[in-house]
């Protein structure tokens, strides 16, 4: 695989099921709300239907206050505060483990003042929840909602309505769901979720995972390494796709349709026919799925990866990362220093083409366990496994051979080819080249050139033939393990 964060996190359906139904709200709701102790350690306040809600939530030691603007009924493990039938304290052995709230159908507030983690459901009605310096569960119910986690590891939703939802510091899950929402994930790693409605994502200081889901959204990755996700495949919804700063990524990793995507940063050229998508030149990564694809770099490094189907990568500038992987791919590195493969191993590898352009190419078969045969003459259909048939451009100049008994091949460049593993047979030709054996009885010749011929990683009694060849001013090197066989080695 290519050497870049691609996929998108493990786990995080697990957490958004959390933060879709995060808190069983009660069944109906009391005529005068209720505070009391459950489950030992927790403190519930469950209020009542018809009233508006101004909840704070402190904490002094093992007591937590709660204070409303109502009047409040007092249950188990609880005191009313003398003289103030809206406040009751709560005190906890042990110390408190949590703090839950139900409110209903006004426009409630919640604000937790205390360093205990919240547990919140807003019910119907706009609804402001605030959590705490801890791991706070928040969800805004019905209604256009403001939700704020503040600092831990947060999860909240706000579910139906325009809804506002701020993360915080800490690694928060950020959901909007049904409506036109602005979700904003913060400092800290976090997951951040639109679906339904057009949403704006905002990712943050840190490296991020959006999801817009259906409807014309906006994600904005801000800062760090971000994983856009466009996997569902809405081709009706038109997506602005905004990497910031970092390494970002866009994946359409699971679509089954061909998307065609570049990172030029024009409008609406986009992702499956018809969806007109808007990747912004900020992003550098690229992603297809299991069609055939084609995907296009710009002028800075790009990490372009076809996956399944016959896919076309188009680097353009700047030193680019590509690779084909399963399917027939056609692969251009454009101006700069480009790394290729056409195919992940051996098991799935099928007949690629791959053409360096400008600048110091190298293609790589270093993942394949089977033997595989490649030279830089540029001729058609003679490279990789046998019967695999890849066709490697003159334009490449740099092999890496995988751990089965290669025959690489360079040209007449400067080239660099390393062997890998195995009883391999490394071969220069002209120009200054860098040949290297690694494990195995390998047998390097360099020819015309002044060469650098190095055996590494070799075992005791393994002996390797370095021979240099005919040099030029300065002569052929070789660096050789004990036992080896040196021919025309100048130094």
């Amino acid at each position: 695989m290519l050497e870049s964060s691609w996929s998108v996190r493990a786990g995080l359906s697990a957490m958004l099921t959390v933060a879709a139904g995060m808190l069983a709200s009660p069944a109906q709701a009391a005529s005068t709300g209720i505070v009391q102790v459950v489950e030992t350690t927790k403190v519930q306040y469950k209020a009542a239907g018809g009233d508006q809600n101004r909840v704070v939530i402190s904490r002094s030691g093992n007591t937590v206050m709660i204070d409303d603007v109502v009047t409040l009924a007092v249950g188990k493990g609880c005191k009313a505060v003398q003289g103030d039938r809206t406040r009751v304290r709560c005190t906890i052995a042990q110390g408190p483990a949590r703090v839950q709230v139900y409110t209903y159908d006004r426009n409630d507030s919640v604000d937790n003042r205390s360093d205990v983690g919240l547990s919140a459901d807003g019910g119907s009605g706009a609804d402001r929840l605030t959590g705490g310096p801890r791991g706070d569960r928040l969800f805004g119910g019905s209604g256009a909602d403001r939700i704020w986690g503040q600092g831990g590891a947060d999860t909240m939703n706000g579910n139906v309505g325009n809804d506002v939802v701020s993360g915080g510091p800490g690694d928060d899950v950020v959901v909007g769901h049904d409506g036109a929402d602005r979700l904003y994930g913060g400092d800290g790693h976090d997951d951040i979720r639109g679906y339904s409605g057009n949403d704006v994502l905002y990712g943050g200081a840190d490296s991020d995972y959006l999801f817009d889901g259906p409807g014309n959204d906006r994600s904005y990755g801000e800062g760090g390494d971000d994983v856009l996700d466009q996997n569902w495949g809405y081709t009706t919804d038109s997506d602005l796709l905004s990497g910031g700063s970092g390494l970002d990524h866009v994946a359409y990793t699971e679509r089954v349709k061909p998307v065609t995507a570049d990172l030029d940063g024009a409008t609406g050229d986009d992702g499956q026919a018809g969806e007109r998508d808007s990747i912004g030149a900020d992003v550098e990564s690229l992603v297809g799925g299991k069609a055939s694809d084609r995907l296009t770099g710009n002028g800075s490094r790009n990490l372009l990866g076809g996956l399944a189907g016959d896919d076309v990568l188009i680097g353009l500038g700047g030193d680019d990362q590509m690779g084909g992987d399963q399917g027939r791919d056609r692969l251009y590195g454009g101006a700069g220093n480009d790394d290729m493969y056409g195919d992940i191993d051996s098991a799935t590898a099928a007949s690629d083409f791959l053409a360096g352009g400008d600048g110091i190419d190298t293609v790589s078969y270093h993942s394949y366990t089977a033997a595989v045969s490649v030279d830089l003459d540029g001729a058609t259909g003679d490279d990789g496994l046998a019967g695999e048939h890849d066709s490697v451009g003159a334009d490449v100049e740099n092999i890496y051979g995988g751990a089965g008994n290669d025959r690489l091949t360079g040209n007449a460049a400067d080239n660099y080819i390393t062997g890998g593993a195995g009883n391999d047979i490394v071969t220069g030709y002209a120009g200054n080249d860098f040949l290297q054996g690694e494990a195995g009885l390998d047998r390097l010749y360099g020819g015309d050139g002044d060469d650098d011929l190095h055996e590494q990683g070799d075992t005791t009694g393994t002996v390797d033939l370095l021979d240099g060849g005919p040099h030029g001013t300065r002569g052929d090197g070789c660096r050789e393990s004990p036992g080896d066989t040196l021919v025309s080695c100048e130094f």
